[in-house]
């Protein structure tokens, strides 16, 4: 009998299946990768050999309508360090964190931070962060340097391998606290828009985002559209060759309606009256205050001064952090913009809404007089002849202004006249003034159609709409129903009626220009 070698028969057949199953996996793992998958792995092999870096594009610059500079850019320094290019040798390595730390007041060590109690970020810690995504690309250890400190490292740029003098720009405010309501300052990005921003080609770690006024609120135009440089890197990451360079384009520059001769003059206007009030009462009875210029024709505003102020140019470089404690403690609230986020019971302005709605459903006659006694009783309508039951509405003139009527009532603000043509007076006959006045209805469409209760549009963040009452809203937050005392109130701008400084000239500068509200009030030029 002839006998079998190791690999005939069964064996010699199991070997070739498996070889035959290894070549057709191989087979079908190579037309995975060169077909399938071709596409997606040459990206993937292009991002591996390509690196595209950001080009900050320069922020616009704002001018007022005079075409006066309120927020420029001047030129910066940083300090970057290339990883890769640091000494290998340990002790050289320190010698140049601690030479930087010197001239920049970064923490050269994490061991160095943690025992001084900085909170700042060390230059090792930076550097290693840098390292671990890229060593070959520069890592800012030191924002907007002194110009003197920026020389002094460009002198000694033979014993600081790796380190450079990076050319940057920062923002500057020339009209300081006097615009800083309008303009608003600039800011690291906040952890919570970071990935938001990142989409958008901002750098968390470096960039800077506009935190209020016209900076925020015009962040996408200011900002300009960042470009880019696309290098081709070695499998260690370093560049070989540019591959494609895009040009930043830089932000649009913007105009605002602000006059700002006009907006010093109201600021010590206002300043001057609050030290007046103050004066004449022998003690501290007012500190804040708003004035506002408009122009009723347009609807420009040409002025507007929230009091106290702050100086954004603290914020400019670097937020000055003991500063912005000790303005966010303060009680009268001076980062806080009070011409537009501010709600105030109107007063006597109102009475110009209120008589546009009388005169409108022709409520009374406007030579028409009603008594002025100085008190409104207003009997309780459960119990009509209970004195005590009854509600006393009074005049601010103690004595009464008498007799008197449409144009002597806004003139001499009497509160009793306005008090009987918003809500009515049942002593009075139907034949001279209508049953129930205006109405608290017609007194909210009327207030409603000049802009009360909801945001103008005005082209700075944090603006507040204001409210105007009516009856569903009382019994909607109160769960009470609307009485004639409301009506009575609302009619010459107490009780719930609450608006904006800006709410209140916008509605006066339409019944001043014949019947036009401009809703968009700063009317802003992108240049």
């Amino acid at each position: 009998m002839q006998r079998l070698m190791p690999f005939q028969g069964w064996r010699l057949t199991f070997f070739q299946g498996i070889v035959f199953a290894v070549f057709a996996i191989f087979g079908l793992r190579m037309y995975q990768f060169q077909v399938l998958e071709a596409e997606e792995l040459k990206a993937l092999a292009d991002e591996n050999r390509l690196s595209r870096l950001p080009i900050a594009a320069p922020r616009g610059v704002i001018f007022d309508r005079n075409n006066q500079p309120l927020a420029i850019n001047v030129p910066a320094f940083n300090v970057t360090i290339v990883p890769a290019d640091l000494p290998s040798n340990e002790a050289e390595l320190l010698a140049v964190y601690n030479r930087l730390s010197a001239l920049t007041g970064v923490p050269p060590t994490i061991a160095a931070a943690r025992q001084s109690g900085s909170t700042q970020r060390s230059i090792e810690e930076l550097v290693a962060e840098g390292a671990g995504i890229a060593p070959y690309r520069a890592v800012i250890v030191a924002q907007d340097v002194d110009r003197r400190v920026a020389m002094q490292i460009r002198e000694e740029s033979l014993s600081l391998p790796g380190v450079a003098i990076e050319d940057a720009s920062v923002r500057e405010y020339p009209t300081g606290q006097l615009t800083s309501h309008i303009i608003g300052y600039m800011g690291r990005i906040p952890a919570e828009q970071e990935l938001e921003l990142l989409e958008l080609g901002y750098n968390p770690a470096y960039d800077r985002i506009g935190y209020a006024g016209v900076e925020a609120y015009l962040e996408s135009i200011l900002a300009g559209q960042r470009g880019s440089v696309l290098r081709e890197v070695d499998v260690a990451g370093r560049p070989i060759a540019q591959v494609e360079y895009v040009a930043p384009q830089p932000g649009r520059n913007v105009r605002l309606t602000i006059d700002t001769e006009l907006q010093a003059a109201a600021e010590r206007a206002l300043r001057d009256r609050i030290a007046r009030i103050n004066a004449d009462a022998g003690r501290i009875r007012s500190q804040t205050g708003v004035v506002i210029a408009m122009n009723p024709k347009t609807g420009e505003v040409q002025a507007m001064v929230s009091w106290p102020s702050y100086d954004n140019s603290r914020f400019a470089r670097a937020i000055d952090v003991e500063y912005y404690l000790d303005v966010t403690a303060d009680p009268l609230r001076p980062l806080y913009n009070q011409a537009i986020s501010s709600l105030y019971p109107p007063g006597s302005i109102w009475k110009m809404i209120t008589a546009v709605g009388v005169l409108q459903e022709n409520v009374i006659a406007p030579e028409t007089r009603l008594f002025d006694g100085g008190t409104l009783v207003l009997p309780n309508r459960y119990a009509p002849n209970d004195a005590a039951a009854s509600q006393t509405f009074v005049c601010w003139l103690a004595q009464g202004h008498e007799y008197i009527n449409m144009i002597g009532a806004i003139a001499q603000s009497c509160d009793v006249y306005f008090y009987q043509v918003g809500g009515g007076n049942p002593e009075v006959s139907p034949a001279i003034l209508r049953e129930g006045g205006l109405g608290i209805n017609n007194l909210f469409r009327y207030a409603t159609a000049f802009g009360i209760g909801s945001r103008l549009g005005i082209e700075l963040p944090g603006e507040n709409g204001g409210r105007m009452p009516d009856r569903d809203w009382k019994r909607r937050v109160y769960g009470e129903s609307w009485s004639t005392g409301d009506t009575y109130n609302a009619a010459f701008g107490q009780g719930y009626v609450t608006t904006t400084p800006l709410q209140l000239i916008n509605a006066i500068a339409a019944i001043a220009n014949g019947g036009t509200l401009y809703l968009r009030t700063y009317a802003i030029n992108i240049l």
